[in-house]
């Protein structure tokens, strides 16, 4: 079944973090084509066409970015999607303890990673998921 392979999505405003995490998420073994989005409404709108009973979606989000942070784009991730099984790992710069807590408040967020990402958190994170990503 094609269609339930996950979509794995890495949203930020830096090109040099889009670049260096689809790099990784690559090398991981993770997905061989993960999308980059440097600005989170267009990856909104590119997830709202994808919202349907089989669609899987991983996705690495920024939260600081300008026009819509990644706090505003889950807000209407969450209020929008109907069947999509999402699951979101926060990647950020941010060293807030308040972030890292305000994480912990949606079902959605399944990690919280301080920039960049590394390696061994994708290894770690590709345990955790196990068979979410194969089904």
């Amino acid at each position: 079944m094609e269609e339930r392979i996950p979509k794995v999505l890495i949203i930020d405003d830096d090109p040099g973090v889009l670049f260096l995490h689809k790099i990784i998420v690559r090398e991981g073994n993770l997905s061989s084509s993960p999308k980059t989005f440097n600005d989170a409404k267009t990856a909104l709108d590119f997830i709202f066409q994808l919202d349907a009973d089989t669609s899987r979606i991983l996705i690495f989000l920024d939260i600081n970015m300008p026009k819509m942070n990644g706090w505003e784009f889950l807000e209407l991730l969450i209020a929008k999607i109907q069947h999509a099984d999402i699951k979101v790992v926060m990647v950020t710069s941010s060293l807030s303890k308040i972030e890292r807590e305000k994480s912990k408040e949606y079902e959605v967020i399944i990690d919280f990673w301080e920039k960049p990402m590394e390696e061994l958190q994708v290894s770690l994170l590709k345990e955790k998921l196990g068979e979410w990503l194969k089904e």
